[in-house]
């Protein structure tokens, strides 16, 4: 059997359903491999960013490792920005990559790079495949690792010359699913602790996604009369308009900031790393503070707060392990403090008016609270527009919101492709700004290509406002590189066989967003929003010489 033909054999066997790619003469075996497999389906991007991106947003929507193809040297480069989006949020994928020739290895032979230094800090594992009867057992070894513990990227490295020898390769079945299970005494320990305590908090990460954990999360959250918040771009991981949700860990979330550092007696927190936004710069657990720590990763228990109990266990083993013990009787007092807590919640994520000379976000929040069917899934960029739609948006199915936690622009459109390619039945809604849109809006020719019907919204402020807001607050009145001369998105919409809309007003966002909803192709809505409003909270005059929190 050809190698190439092997590794394409492999992601069948894997269940791979779409391989993202930017085509390249280095692997044009796996190419030839692929052809002949109907249950795959190829995807040709615009550029490797995209390419990687799409993968790693197809893992978010489907919670199943996202599979991209580049070829080598450049291609690779490119493709590193997903790879270091993908470890920072925990995503499983595997990057498969054309290397040089074995034998031109070490020379510095035409765009070779040795990717186990290249990507040995972002990635799980790193491995090239020199002997082509080893593809089998490699191929599995990396979907293993990308899936298991603390899910994440892995890099596999092909030469050329060894993707094209033919050898007796004989294929393999891929891993069983391996899940920590929990100790039992440590549950019995985290209940007790649960029903004796007066305040208990429940915050619920990726690990609980992963795991599929949703409904025996919400069973332990009501059996124990827990409230739950949930880690930073995590909002999907538990219903929103359930009585027991109280908000999401993000940057502007005061209140579940001062809930979980000063009110709770009890932190219990199931698949999250707790990373330095979660965790407010990690100012909480503050030292001494109870909490309880759950995580199939042992590396992230403890990383940064030293728990009380910790227990490693895939979330979907503990929980269900947990309900099988005594919850605590009636507590009208308990009771009466989660509805608390949740009307603040709901009270924090009502836009209120905020009126402006270009487009309110806040009523275009409003809108789309009011129009979005309850299934579409949201993508968001990086940028500070982000912020209305992480704190009013608000998310009661699961895999229904895809953002980056490493804050890298770009991955807002590939994202909205591959989440419409995994979920055709449902809409797809990609929020960027006019800086995002312009790394990799070009992805909307794939998304026209393959029928993946999406509606991108640009929010257009003309600049890189988030940087502009840090300059402001450092050295006000000093604004510089951070303008933008912008096309006319609209009319680049069109180019790209989308409907192009624009919106100036803040009455006309409603009419273009249902018209863009019934369009029967992908749309593009770009929207003038005023530079001065930086966040829910906050101006660009009203932070001047103020520094903000954080890096």
């Amino acid at each position: 059997m050809l190698a190439g033909h092997a590794v394409a054999q492999c992601l069948r066997n894997e269940g791979v359903r779409h391989v993202f790619c930017v085509p390249g003469e280095s692997y044009v075996a796996v190419l030839d491999g692929l052809c002949s497999i109907p249950e795959i389906q190829l995807i040709t991007n615009r550029q490797e960013g995209g390419a990687c991106f799409m993968a790693e947003g197809y893992a978010k929507a489907t919670r199943t490792p996202g599979v991209c193809l580049v070829t080598r040297g450049p291609g690779a480069t490119n493709a590193s920005i997903a790879v270091h989006s993908a470890r920072y949020d925990s995503v499983p994928l595997v990057l498969l990559i054309g290397q040089v020739s074995r034998a031109a290895r070490g020379r510095e032979a035409g765009q070779e790079i040795d990717y186990t230094h290249f990507f040995g800090t972002i990635a799980k594992w790193v491995i090239e495949i020199n002997d082509a009867r080893q593809v089998p057992r490699i191929m599995s070894r990396a979907f293993h690792i990308a899936r298991s513990g603390r899910p994440g990227p892995v890099v596999v490295s092909l030469p050329r010359d060894m993707l094209e020898e033919n050898a007796d390769i004989s294929m393999i079945d891929p891993y069983p699913p391996a899940r920590p299970n929990p100790d039992p005494k440590l549950i019995e320990e985290m209940v007790g602790r649960i029903n004796s305590a007066k305040k208990p908090v429940l915050l619920a990460g990726s690990g609980t996604q992963y795991s599929g954990a949703r409904q025996e999360l919400i069973d332990f959250a009501q059996k124990f009369q827990v409230p739950v918040l949930t880690s930073y771009k995590r909002q999907d991981a538990f219903p929103n308009s359930h009585a027991n949700y109280i908000g999401n860990m993000n940057n502007a979330n005061k209140h579940a900031r001062e809930l979980v550092s000063k009110e709770a007696d009890l932190v219990v927190v199931i698949g999250s790393r707790l990373n330095q936004q979660t965790t407010a710069a990690f100012s909480w657990p503050r030292p001494g503070q109870p909490f309880i720590h759950i995580d199939a990763d042992e590396q992230n228990i403890g990383q940064n707060s030293r728990p009380e109990v910790a227990i490693i266990s895939d979330a979907k083993l503990a929980l269900l392990l947990a309900l099988q013990q005594s919850g605590p009787r009636p507590n009208e007092s308990r009771a009466a403090w989660i509805a608390e807590h949740h009307a603040a919640h709901k009270r924090y994520s009502t836009p209120s008016e905020r009126p402006t000379t270009r487009v309110s976000m806040e009523r275009v929040m409003a809108d789309l609270k009011s129009a979005m069917p309850a299934d579409a899934i949201t993508t968001t960029d990086a940028g500070s527009f982000g912020q209305w739609q992480q704190r009013y948006l608000e998310f009661d199915y699961p895999d229904s919101y895809i953002s980056p936690t490493l804050g890298c622009m770009g991955p807002g459109v590939p994202s909205a492709v591959a989440a419409k390619l995994a979920h055709p039945k449902r809409l797809v809604v990609a929020h960027v700004g006019d800086g995002g849109f312009l790394m990799t809006g070009q992805e909307m020719a794939t998304a026209k290509q393959y029928g993946a019907d999406i509606i991108t919204i640009v929010y257009n402020n003309d600049g890189y406002n988030s940087i502009r807001m840090h300059q402001e607050a450092q050295y006000p009145g000093r604004q510089y590189g951070t303008g933008l001369t912008n096309p006319d998105f609209a009319v680049l919409g069109s180019g790209y066989g989308a409907l192009g809309l624009k919106v100036s007003r803040d009455e006309e966002f409603l009419p273009a967003f249902k018209q863009a909803m019934s369009a029967n192709r992908s749309a593009l809505i770009e929207v003038a929003t005023d530079f001065e409003f930086v966040t829910p909270s906050a101006t660009l005059s009203g932070i001047s010489g103020k520094p903000l929190q954080g890096e």
